[in-house]
């Protein structure tokens, strides 16, 4: 039989917090639990219906609205991190005279079917229009993958943004360089970050997260408590490597060539990218290279990607290795493109993969592994905008 609960067994609500909002250009004086999601406090409690919830897991981009100048998903944002914010909705940007043409864009291109998507489309299409430098297609598709239309194809309304960022260089309106930072973002917002200016592999700085002509570019250094000869051993072994890869595995290698899959899962969506590739070393230079793509046996998604590694001496039997990892994904994975997502997986995978590389270092093995999973990314997201200053 089962022990009835007793009251020191149920946990205590949680106390609700007073905040003030700036929303739309006017105070909003709101109560709201720890726990409450900012897309809740606009929907249920200033009737703001226009921020639509589909995923609620910060994969469709429907709830995306404006929070300190930046597009922000409200669904993973919690409401107390808001607290002396300024948001703006859909619906405060009646009389908006880039939203206008934007609507009217949007109309003349067949842009929207059934218009779930529609008000975080046009969020982050406003905040396109203000920001890129031109009409580019390729990047106007990279910067609004973090947005899912599952009706249009994309092709209406990456017209209307053209148009648009037209119309604003015709009447000598220049683009913002990046979203405006009159008041910071507060420590817990899940900003989209500005896509940076193309930058040279070779120029980018440890730990940086750029776009560079629609691929997202990142590197890394990490370090190992073992002899350089003996790191490069392992890392010039294609098949060892892999194994310490977080959701890689070789299906048949020759060592200069391989085929094998890794298997993602964001929220709802999972994938296992099936392709081929290429891999190099250099012995006395103790550096090498991977060049691959595949394609997700369901058809949604694609990936291409080249990783380049050095590794050096550091200190007496202790290694550095400089990564540097190029990629570009499409398809219903492409929220992966954007820097702030970017950031967490790099952080997650090098973290596994440090783990298992010491362990086979060390005489272990590697652990296995189930995949790249979206709990294990948005924990090392969290854990990046807590050290950030």
């Amino acid at each position: 039989m089962n022990k009835p609960l007793s009251p020191t067994d149920v946990a205590a609500p949680e106390a609700p917090l007073a905040l003030r909002l700036t929303v739309n250009g006017e105070a909003a004086d709101v109560l709201a639990t720890p726990r409450t999601q900012l897309a809740e406090i606009l929907r249920d409690k200033l009737d703001l219906t226009a921020t639509h919830l589909a995923c609620e897991q910060g994969v469709c981009g429907a709830c995306t609205v404006m929070v300190n100048g930046r597009p922000t998903r409200s669904c993973l944002t919690f409401a107390a991190d808001c607290d002396g914010a300024e948001v703006q909705t859909l619906e405060g940007w009646q009389g908006d005279a880039l939203m206008d043409r934007l609507r009217a864009a949007f109309t003349r291109n067949h842009a929207l079917q059934c218009g779930f998507c529609t008000p975080g489309m046009l969020a982050t299409a406003r905040d396109l229009v203000e920001r890129l430098p031109a009409p580019d297609e390729t990047r106007i598709r990279n910067e609004l993958s973090g947005n899912l239309c599952r009706c249009t194809g994309y092709v209406g309304i990456v017209a209307s943004i053209a148009q648009v960022i037209e119309e604003r260089d015709t009447a000598g309106i220049p683009p913002l360089p990046q979203p405006p930072e009159a008041t910071p973002p507060a420590r817990g917002f899940t900003p989209f970050e500005p896509r940076a200016e193309a930058a040279p592999l070779a120029e980018a700085p440890t730990g940086s997260a750029t776009v560079e002509d629609g691929w997202t570019v990142v590197r890394r250094q990490v370090a190992l408590a073992h002899p350089p000869a003996d790191v490069w051993a392992l890392f010039s072994d294609l098949p060892a490597v892999a194994r310490c890869l977080p959701g890689a595995e070789l299906a048949e290698t020759d060592g200069k060539t391989f085929t094998g899959h890794v298997g993602v899962r964001f929220g709802p969506i999972s994938a296992r990218f099936e392709g081929q590739g290429d891999f190099t070393a250099d012995d006395t230079a103790r550096e090498g290279r991977v060049t691959g793509r595949g394609k997700d046996r369901g058809g949604q998604s694609n990936v291409e990607g080249a990783l380049s590694f050095k590794v050096a001496e550091a200190a007496a039997d202790t290694s550095t290795v400089d990564v540097a990892f190029r990629f570009r994904i499409e398809g219903m994975l492409g929220q992966f493109n954007r820097p702030e997502l970017v950031n967490g997986l790099v952080d997650y995978i090098l973290g596994e993969f440090v783990a298992n590389c010491d362990a086979v270092l060390s005489g272990g093995e590697a652990r296995e592994s189930k995949g790249v999973s979206a709990w294990a990314v948005m924990k090392a997201v969290v854990k990046g905008w807590f050290r950030k200053p």
